[in-house]
């Protein structure tokens, strides 16, 4: 009976490793990534935030939602925006996400579909969210 009992916990500790791995068996986007990010523009218009949430996917998918909403000094908008994952990360990253769609938009002529971007790990552990074609790019911190 004994050994019977023996290799359920030896095969216990063997599959413990795959969930521990960056890219777990579930999506193709690294842990570092999955979460609620944050940030802010400041210009001539007011204070312009936007919250980005990255979800655990596969190519193909749907893994990013961004929500801009502003300007806090009047004559407001709010855009909801939703990309796909476009190709599978190497180890960290970065994340190739392809251009965006409106999902909700009020109004909606204030909301305009974004192209495709990358989104990089940095090093203090903020994410950076660039546009490659426009050189243009946004820093968040992440969400506790």
């Amino acid at each position: 009976a004994s050994a019977a009992t023996t290799p359920p916990p030896a095969a216990s500790p063997t599959a413990s490793p795959s969930p521990s791995s960056s890219t777990p068996a579930a999506g193709a986007v690294p842990d570092g990534y999955l979460g609620t990010w944050n940030a802010a523009i400041d210009n001539g218009t007011g204070h312009n935030t936007r919250r980005l949430v990255v979800q655990q996917g596969e190519v193909g998918d749907t893994v990013l939602s961004l929500t801009a909403d502003g300007p806090s000094g009047g004559g407001t908008y709010h855009c909801v925006f939703h990309a796909g994952l476009t190709g599978r990360p190497t180890g960290e990253g970065p994340l190739e996400i392809g251009p965006s769609t409106v999902t909700d938009g009020r109004p909606l002529s204030s909301c305009t579909p974004g192209g495709a971007t990358e989104l990089t790990l940095l090093p203090d552990g903020r994410l950076r969210r660039l546009n490659p074609a426009t050189g243009e790019s946004l820093t968040y911190t992440k969400e506790n």
